[in-house]
C-alpha cells in the first residue's frame, strides 16, 4: 500500500467531521484560550496534524495530541463494569452518564457526556484518550487489515 495515499483511500480525515473533542487541560500553546472546552471537529487533516475543532461562534486549529477524545464505547463500558466499585458514587454515576450517552447518544449527547468527563477529572483515564492514540490506534488496524 502506498503511504502517500493511504488517507485519501481510507477516508481518515472524513472520519473526523464531527468527532467530540475536549481541548487538553494542559495544552501548553492555546492562542484562543480554549483549555478544558469541548468542541466538534469540523475539518481534520491528518497528514499535516491540522485539527480544526469548532467551539460556538469561534474554530481553531489544534494538533491531535493536544485534544482529547472518547475511548471506544466498548471500553468505557468495560471500564465503567470493572472500576465503579473503586469510584467514589458521584464519580461512579458521571460514568455511568457518560457510558449510556456514548453508547446510546447522537452528537449533542456526546457533547453532553464530554463535559461531564471535564467536570470529573477522576474519571477521565476511564473514558478519553488523546486523540492522536485514537488516530495511531486506527492506523494499526487498518494496516493489519491489509
Amino acid at each position: 500500500m502506498d503511504d502517500i495515499y493511504f488517507y485519501e483511500r481510507c477516508g481518515a480525515n472524513d472520519r473526523l467531521r464531527g468527532v467530540v473533542v475536549l481541548v487538553h487541560p494542559q495544552l501548553y500553546c492555546d492562542p484562543l484560550n480554549k483549555r478544558n472546552h469541548v468542541g466538534v471537529i469540523c475539518e481534520g487533516d491528518i497528514d499535516f496534524d491540522r485539527i480544526y475543532v469548532d467551539f460556538n461562534y469561534n474554530v481553531g486549529l489544534f494538533s491531535a495530541d493536544g485534544l482529547l477524545s472518547f475511548l471506544p464505547a466498548d471500553k468505557i463500558h468495560d471500564n465503567f463494569t470493572n472500576s465503579s466499585a473503586a469510584l467514589n458514587p458521584a464519580e461512579a454515576i458521571a460514568l455511568r452518564r457518560v457510558d449510556v450517552l456514548v453508547r446510546f447518544g447522537g452528537v449533542t449527547e456526546k457533547i453532553n457526556a464530554m463535559r461531564t468527563a471535564r467536570d470529573y477529572p477522576a474519571i477521565q483515564a476511564l473514558c478519553v484518550e488523546s486523540l492522536q492514540d485514537q488516530i495511531s490506534r486506527e492506523i494499526i488496524t487498518q494496516y493489519s487489515r491489509d
